[in-house]
């Protein structure tokens, strides 16, 4: 099942994942009243192809599908995209909510909900999401000891292989390699999440486990982030970026 509402040839949705005919409906109905385009989807697949072909300005995913694990698809989605999710679930519990952020989740919303609350939270979301400056010079790469990030492409070539950074992880990378001690967590969230870090949420933490299992696979090093104990992370290996001629708007790598 594959619903999509567009007023233009492009334009990016919300993508809704719910299984409940009933609350797909209101939450599709209010998202329209105010002006969103939408798509609806219900598998992998369906969810995985909007995605990747980046129709989707935010994802909206239950948690409690019948044929799968939302928070797996959260994990998966996330794997491939740094588009905002909130997530729908019944389950309001501490352990619950930890759980769906460490899957990579912005925004949790526990069932029943008001539909307007749920549009004051993507719009929340959506305004942290810069827009690309209309002049600015490219950042073409990263040199990271004896490897090179290719940040167009998100390509990583190292000693020992290949791997694809999201634009998260990207950013990250680009984050470290400017600071000149430890990026503590408080400015890492600032700067690249485009939101105040709070003590419950996991996501720094996922995206740096991501990230070194990458950079193990690809660099000679045997440490290129370590964790610095109460003051954050740093960068173990030297650091330049390498710079372009100026460009006209492009896609910011600093995404929330």
């Amino acid at each position: 099942m594959n619903s999509v509402r567009n007023s233009g040839a492009g334009t990016p949705a919300i993508l809704v994942v719910e299984d409940d005919p009933v609350v797909r409906t209101r939450v599709v109905n209010s998202l329209r009243q105010h002006a969103f385009e939408t798509a609806a989807a219900l598998t992998r697949e369906e969810i995985f192809a909007l995605v990747d072909a980046k129709r989707c300005a935010a994802v909206v995913l239950d948690l409690g599908l019948p044929n799968d694990d939302g928070v797996a698809i959260a994990r998966a989605i996330r794997q491939r995209s740094d588009v905002p999710i909130v997530m729908l679930t019944g389950r309001g519990g501490i352990h619950a909510r930890v759980t769906g952020l460490e899957a990579g989740a912005d925004d949790y919303l526990v069932k029943p909900f008001a539909p307007e609350e749920l549009i004051a939270r993507l719009k929340a979301i959506l305004r942290r999401v810069p827009p690309a400056p209309a002049q600015r010079e490219k950042e073409r790469g990263l040199h990271l000891g004896q490897s090179f990030l290719d940040l167009a492409s998100g390509e990583l070539v190292g000693p020992m292989g290949k791997a694809r950074l999201t634009a998260r992880e990207s950013a990250l990378l680009l984050a470290l390699s400017r600071s000149p001690g430890p990026l503590s967590r408080e400015k890492t969230y600032r700067e690249v999440f485009q939101r105040n870090w709070d003590p419950a949420d996991r996501s720094l933490e996922v995206h740096i486990a991501h990230l070194r299992r990458k950079l193990s696979a690809v660099c000679s090093e045997p440490v290129v982030i370590s964790t610095i104990r109460g003051q954050g992370y740093e960068l173990c290996v030297t650091a330049r970026v390498e710079y372009g001629e100026p460009v006209g708007p492009g896609p910011s790598l600093s995404v929330s």
